[in-house]
């Protein structure tokens, strides 16, 4: 049994954490092995995300003295967050591993929704971020976009020249 001075550590630790991030993501964790909840921390870790696990009194006790909106309702099973405080790019790449280790792992991890910029996201909301390409990849499209125009007009001139030397 827990103590209530072990709570409100466990209380004042998650307030830190909710209070720096930007992102958070809540799953449900039922029938997740000790050795697939390491490698999903691992690949957060990488990331440049933390996985914490604490109980949903807890975590609402946090968040309602943080001015945070959470329905507890929508927190159901056994709960864990990803916490970031990282930027943009950061935010998508966890949503990334986070929807990959779900889909390998259906039975066992769901996405249950979460936070960004304090706001609440839905389990869509979070596999659509997770569908957004990386800022280089989207840099390189409209690198080529922009650059397509000209090309076309290039490729007109040369066709008009030739057509002009022949006629010559």
């Amino acid at each position: 049994m827990i103590t209530r001075k072990q709570k409100e550590e466990t209380v004042k630790a998650i307030k830190d954490k909710l209070t720096t991030a930007n992102f958070i993501a809540f799953v449900n964790f039922h029938g997740l092995s000790v050795a697939k909840g390491q490698q999903l921390r691992r690949s957060l870790r990488k990331a440049g995300a933390e996985y914490m696990v604490a109980k949903k009194t807890l975590l609402g006790v946090a968040a309602k003295e943080l001015g945070l909106e959470i329905d507890k309702k929508k927190l159901e099973g056994e709960v864990a967050m990803t916490v970031s405080s990282q930027g943009e790019d950061m935010v998508l790449a966890i949503a990334k591993e986070i929807v990959i280790f779900a889909k390998k792992n259906a039975d066992m991890l769901k996405i249950i929704g979460g936070l960004w910029n304090k706001v609440w996201m839905d389990q869509a909301e979070i596999k659509n971020l997770a569908s957004i390409p990386s800022r280089e990849v989207l840099l390189t499209r409209l690198a080529f976009m922009l650059s397509q125009p000209v090309a076309s007009l290039v490729r007109v001139l040369n066709s008009v020249g030739e057509k002009l030397k022949e006629n010559k």
